[in-house]
This record gives structure tokens, sequence and C-alpha cells, in this order.
């Protein structure tokens, strides 16, 4: 509890020194609500995405040169419990000028990158569709990382990420991402090799956005290190603006090859309405046929970001 407060007490200073940069930026985000979740039978007061708090800076170095540093703390707003890694979001520091930005540090793969922009809820909330694109394979974020993006080539982006072996095990771990977006549409496809002699994933995601509703669809496909031969996923869904809200809705589905088995067969949609630019109530229902018991999720939350 003592280092907690600590190093709560450390981020009101960094962003008290905000004079001393040429910007520091304190923010977070506090997300509960009632949560009947898929393959529970409980009902349970939780987070539809993860609570925050973090710090970001950049410095102006001069001739086009920036330093920058992000340190992101996860929390529970329920209970006010930290998780067990303290800066589990994200802690990196790194430069950025015209050949792109580079960042060390724990850092988010570059395949769970492109699963998130295709996913209609971004990861969060009982909808979510990140599980099936990951595939049971692709990591969420890599520690001990060099993290180079690229700039913009007409639309075109590229970003590759390397993680050292610190255990010395001879298996360390890579991923790259290959993204294109021009108006209404966006391309993208990511790589992940998760330091063991499987454990590779490859995902290709496509979205177009048609004014009235954007639609959005992927492929996942990869080798897991332990069972089956290889893991499938597959995911299409849409996005529609409604009021001051948005409709999402989407289905996905992860199988096992050889020994083949259907993992997750699931059907999400929800509605996600905007009180101002920074506080959202949301609304989710999600089924999946392939549990064996309480097939049906539901949440309804409320999520406010400063």
């Amino acid at each position: 509890m003592k280092k907690s407060l600590i190093a709560l007490a450390v981020l009101g200073g960094l962003a008290a020194a905000a004079q001393a940069q040429s910007s520091v930026t304190l923010y977070g985000r506090v997300d509960l609500g009632l949560k009947y979740g898929l393959g529970d039978d409980i009902t349970r007061l939780e987070q539809g995405s993860g609570s925050r708090l973090g710090v970001r800076g950049v410095e102006d170095l001069g001739g086009g040169l920036k330093a920058l540093f992000n340190i992101e703390h996860r929390f529970k707003a329920d209970t006010g419990a930290a998780d067990s890694t303290f800066w589990a979001g994200r802690s990196v520091v790194g430069l950025e000028g015209g050949f792109g930005q580079v960042v060390l540090g724990r850092e988010y793969t570059p395949a769970r990158n492109i699963a998130n922009r295709a996913d209609p809820w971004g990861g969060d909330t009982v909808g979510k569709m990140e599980p099936i694109l990951f595939g049971g394979i692709l990591p969420t974020r890599q520690d001990n990382s060099i993290t180079y993006s690229s700039p913009s080539f007409g639309g075109l982006r590229v970003q590759a990420q390397y993680a050292l072996d610190e255990a010395d095990t001879g298996e360390d771990f890579y991923g790259v991402n290959l993204s294109y977006g021009a108006g209404p549409l966006s391309l993208a496809y990511g790589y992940n090799k998760s330091g063991v002699d499987d454990n590779t994933w490859h995902l290709v995601t496509a979205g177009y956005d048609f004014g009235a509703f954007r639609l959005v669809g992927a492929y996942g496909q990869g080798t897991p290190e332990t069972g089956a031969d290889k893991h499938r996923s597959y995911m299409i869904g849409a996005t529609a603006p409604v009021g001051a809200g948005e409709v999402k809705l989407a289905y996905g589905k992860l199988e096992e090859v050889d020994p083949d088995s259907d993992v997750s067969s699931k059907f999400a949609i929800g509605y996600h309405y905007a009180l101002s630019k920074r506080t959202t109530v949301y609304f989710d229902v999600a089924n999946d046929r392939e549990l064996s018991d309480h097939k049906t999720g539901v949440d309804f939350g409320l999520k406010h970001n400063f």
C-alpha cells in the first residue's frame, strides 16, 4: 500500500513539473458497471475497460527531434486494488522525429494494435472480440521491448517490435504490422512470434466506412506451442452512429484444427451513448454458444475519461 501511495505521489510530482518539459499530461479513466459475465453465474460490479491513471510527456529537443515518455497504471475501481504490475498499461521512453518513433520498455504488440482497431469494442466490455482475434496465441503487451513506428507514406505505415530474452532461453520475441488507410478504406496485416518454436500468429483485417455505418472483417491463423496443430479465427462486425451514441455488433469464431474443435462462437451487440466528450454510458449483450454453461453475458456501465 505504501509503495502504491509513493508511486501516485510521484505521478502528481511529474504533472506539477510540467513547466520543465515541452508538455506533460496527467490523464486517466474510471470505468464501472453491472456485469453478468460470459461463463459466470454472478452479477458483479466490474469495469468494462481498464481503469487507469497515467502520465505522458514530450520534450522538444530541436531540429525536429523530440523525447517522449508514457507510464500508465491500471487498477480496479470497484475495490481500488492495483494490478500486480504497477505500470501495467504502458511504461516507455523514446525519441520521435522525421524518421518515425522508437520507444523502449513495456509496449503493446504490433499485431495487437491492428486487432484492437478491428474490434468494434476496442477490446472492452463483455462484447469484445479481441480474445478471438488473438487466437489464444497473441500477447497484448511485451516487456523489455524495442518498438519502431514509421511515419505515414501515403497512408502506409509500418510498426516493428523486438523484445530481449532476458531469461537467456535463446528465444526472443518479435512482431510486425503493416497498415494502410486512405479515405474510407483501411487494410492491415500483423505477425507475431512469441519467443518459442511455434506460437506464431498472422492476422489480416479490412474495414470500409460507408458513412451510415462502418464494416470490418478479420481473419487470423497461427500455430500454438502445444495442443492443436493450428488455430484459426474469423470476425465480421460493424459500427453505426445512432443519435449521440454508437451501435456495435459483431460475430466471431475461434477454432482449433487437428484435432478439430470450436473454441468460441460469439455474437455481440451493444449501444454506447456519449453523455459528453469524456463520459459514456454503455450497454452490451453477448452470447457464446461454445460455452458449456451461462452462454449469455450482459453489462451496463459508465466510463469517464479525464
